[in-house]
């Protein structure tokens, strides 16, 4: 089954691959001679692209912080599309962006700038999605009283009018440890112009905020668009955990996220909900904190096989 007879298609989430430095390698013997370790096996877009393609995903979705280094290698996002396309990816789902400071107006323009050349990028690689993090994280800016909420919904609204009007879907990202959090999580939403701006369910970020995520999805899944997909061992993690600084990246060694299957969320719950309500379109995959993102990538694409596509493929 093509990706055009599928109602759902699986996109790979590139923010694991660490700073890939080269379009193509060819001297691996002279590389290995000089290293002798495995870095060489993920330096360069070439094998990065075929390891995605060959593990069966068709999709990847790249950072805003990578496109400087992708347009040095490559030229353009067309080129680099046209090279993906070569090595089997067929779509760039969407892009990662995030509104740093959008509580206050005064940072606004500053993300406009930003986001114009994200979504200019994303438009040249005929990319689907812009997917934003509202906010910085909650440590040092949370609470966020009502006119900070109001202030970064109108900056998300207007990066959403700007998306649309390239053809492009701005959604909402939320994290576990983001300003936006549990108790605003709705409220923000709410305040955003549907007409603009849809949503992307992370599916650990949202549970481990404390958020039943069928619930969510019963009634916003009008809103949702895109999903980020991963697994979490962390149910409704404590308002400590979640605002201390750098929680995602815990100095203990905790590893927050996991392959689908690995945790508790109900992946197949929500695949009949996606079914139910004829959810379409393109779903990410994230790794965020594996110590393996090839291993990772295997489990998750068999966990699809054999357990969701199943249900709703």
């Amino acid at each position: 089954m093509n990706t055009s007879e599928r109602n759902i298609n699986y996109s790979y989430m590139m923010n694991q691959w660490g700073n890939i430095n080269f379009k193509k390698v060819t001297n691996f013997n002279e590389w290995f001679m000089g290293d002798f370790d495995d870095s060489y096996y993920f330096q360069d877009w070439d094998k990065v692209l075929r390891y995605h393609a060959g593990a069966g995903f068709k999709g990847i979705e790249i950072m805003i912080f990578t496109v400087p280094t992708m347009l040095n290698l490559f030229g353009s996002m067309k080129n680099f599309k046209e090279f993906a396309n070569e090595r089997g990816i067929e779509k760039i789902s969407g892009m990662f962006s995030h509104h740093i400071g959008s509580e206050d107006k005064r940072n606004h323009e500053r993300i406009f700038a930003l986001e114009r050349q994200a979504i200019d990028a994303l438009a040249d690689c005929d990319g689907v999605n812009l997917i934003i993090q509202p906010c910085g994280q909650y440590y040092g800016t949370g609470p966020l009283n009502d006119e900070q909420l109001r202030n970064a919904a109108a900056c998300m609204n207007e990066v959403g009018r700007m998306a649309a009007d390239k053809g492009l879907v701005a959604s909402i990202h939320n994290e576990f440890w983001c300003a936006v959090n549990k108790y605003d999580h709705n409220k923000f939403i709410d305040l955003c112009d549907p007409r603009y701006v849809f949503y992307c369910l992370d599916t650990a970020q949202v549970s481990i905020m404390g958020i039943d995520i069928l619930e969510f999805y019963k009634e916003y899944h009008e809103r949702v668009q895109y999903f980020h997909v991963k697994d979490t061992t962390k149910k409704a993690a404590t308002d400590a955990e979640r605002f201390q600084a750098g929680a995602e990246q815990a100095d203990d060694g905790t590893r927050w996220f996991w392959e689908p299957g690995g945790g508790f969320v109900d992946f197949p719950g929500l695949w009949k909900l996606m079914k139910q309500y004829g959810h379409k379109g393109w779903v990410g995959i994230e790794s965020d904190g594996t110590p393996n993102p090839l291993a990772t990538m295997l489990l998750t694409k068999n966990y699809i096989d054999t357990v969701l596509d199943p249900i709703y493929c």
